[in-house]
């Protein structure tokens, strides 16, 4: 980001697994005022071997459903020099857009007991028209044709109603293409075919598991990139979570945090920037020379990013007022 020539300002605030075991604490309120005050959060991964199930949560809960950042949006493409299940770059160009603060979401706890396990699930007429709403807006303003409903309705009545709204929506949409697919039906056509969808709209389960699909297919979760977009806030974060096996080895692939300050910078409105980082990113994997183990290379996290930041330090510098951001990390 620094090396677009923009100015930011950067204040990293420590949140997650390591924040729980050093202040006992996953989500410290010095980083809740901080992020309060800024325009935008960059997002790590809040997971720690050592800490409880529940203290991502809590962060990922403040995020998505106290700050209302109800749209997680994956733009999962297959880039050039990406030796994927499909060869061909333009085979894979999908976005999923699942709701954040709705379904099994993160305030929606369930319960365990030694024989019985009982998860809750909310879908509301608000949450699912919002939702639709985003993404019929979203294939509009990002030229895309065609904006597909997939839920699992002829069996649950939470996906009925989701369906229902997401048709009432679909109406009053004009330009865009729309039509509804059950998540099994789905599933299958994107295995089968990855240019089966343009733009999915769902439930939030529904498009994990239909991003792990479009994930396979692209060089894996190192190259997913994700914005959690509201009204009025917004943070970025790759799809990926923690690996602690591979911790402190200086050899996870970078690139779907750079491709998720990307998606930063196109919402806070530096779009030429973003575009900039991108091109630097299909350069970089389009030459071949300089990537991670997981997508056939031998070069470090660092070395990476060192080859995006050369190609994006090309551009022409740019004098643009300072932007307050957060570097959240787990």
């Amino acid at each position: 980001m620094e090396a677009t020539g923009l100015k930011f300002e950067f204040i990293e605030c420590l949140v997650g697994g390591a924040a729980y075991i050093e202040n006992g604490d996953p989500l410290p309120q010095e980083a809740r005022d901080v992020i309060e005050e800024s325009a935008t959060v960059l997002f790590g991964a809040v997971g720690h071997d050592y800490a409880p199930y529940g203290v991502p949560r809590k962060v990922l809960a403040y995020l998505r459903v106290e700050k209302d950042a109800y749209a997680n949006v994956r733009p999962l493409k297959l880039y050039p020099g990406i030796n994927g299940k499909h060869q061909t770059h333009e085979d894979v160009d999908v976005v999923i857009i699942r709701d954040n603060s709705e379904g099994t979401a993160l305030e929606h706890e369930g319960y365990l007991w030694e024989d019985k396990g009982l998860d809750k699930r909310v879908i509301t007429s608000f949450g699912a028209r919002r939702i639709s709403s985003f993404a019929f807006n979203y294939a509009s303003r990002e030229g895309r044709k065609r904006v597909t409903c997939v839920d699992l309705s002829g069996w649950l009545y939470g996906d009925q109603l989701f369906r229902r709204c997401f048709l009432t929506v679909a109406k009053l949409m004009h330009g865009v293409e729309s039509d509804c697919v059950s998540v099994d039906i789905a599933a299958m056509m994107q295995a089968s075919d990855p240019r089966a969808f343009d733009l999915i709209v769902t439930p939030d389960m529904y498009g994990d598991i239909l991003s792990g699909i479009v994930i396979g297919q692209i060089g894996g979760v190192g190259m997913a990139p994700s914005a959690c977009i509201g009204d009025d806030f917004a943070f970025f974060e790759p799809v990926h979570g923690t690996a602690w096996d591979i911790a402190g080895r200086g050899v996870a692939n970078p690139i779907a945090s750079i491709l998720s300050a990307r998606l930063m910078l196109e919402w806070l409105g530096f779009g030429e920037q973003a575009r900039v980082v991108e091109e630097a990113v299909c350069r970089v994997l389009s030459e071949g020379k300089i990537r991670t183990s997981d997508i056939g290379g031998s070069s470090t996290t660092s070395e990476v990013g060192d080859a995006i930041v050369s190609y994006v330090s090309d551009g022409p510098p740019v004098d643009a007022p300072a932007a307050k951001l957060v570097e959240a990390e787990g």
